[in-house]
C-alpha cells in the first residue's frame, strides 16, 4: 500500500490520529487505544488489509479503539 492509498483510505474512513494512549502488544498482535481529530457521535467502523499488517476497529467520540496483527 503506498501512502496515497494510505492518506486515501484514512480520509475515507475518518481515521486522522492525534496520539496513542493506550497499548497492549503481544507477538505481533496488539490492541490499541488512540486520540483522533475526527469526532464521531455514532461509532463508524473500519478495517484494512495491508501488505505488512491488518487492523479493524471503531472511531467514537474522537477515540479509536483498533486491533492490529502483523502478517
Amino acid at each position: 500500500m503506498t501512502s496515497e492509498q494510505y492518506e486515501k483510505w484514512a480520509n475515507e474512513n475518518d481515521i486522522f490520529i492525534s496520539k496513542v494512549y493506550y497499548r497492549i502488544t503481544f507477538k505481533g498482535m496488539g490492541l490499541y487505544i488512540l486520540n483522533s481529530f475526527k469526532f464521531k457521535l455514532f461509532p463508524k467502523f473500519f478495517y484494512m488489509n495491508g501488505k505488512y499488517f491488518t487492523e479493524c476497529g471503531f472511531n467514537w467520540l474522537g477515540w479509536i479503539f483498533e486491533f492490529q496483527w502483523n502478517r
